[in-house]
């Protein structure tokens, strides 16, 4: 079963899913749990309402993706 996040974050098997992302091939059982307990921050979705929803960036940011742009150190250092 598919799920929609609506509000709030998820986190599902070691990531972090934010409000707009959508949760693929959830056990039935476990997906069932989490609608009923969320009060209407996540929706189920039928097979039939396949549109896929692009998940928050900002919500899976890793480390390794992260990097800062390459420096000239003789061009940052004021010369005589």
């Amino acid at each position: 079963m598919d799920l929609y996040i609506k509000q709030f974050k998820v986190r599902y098997q070691g990531q972090d899913y934010g409000p707009g992302s959508v949760l693929y091939g959830v056990p039935d059982a476990l997906a069932k749990k989490l609608v009923d307990e969320s009060n209407g921050a996540i929706e189920a979705l039928s097979a039939q309402n396949g549109a896929k929803v692009v998940p928050d960036p900002a919500a899976e940011v890793k480390e390794s993706t992260v990097s800062l742009p390459s420096v000239d150190p003789a061009q940052t250092v004021k010369g005589k």
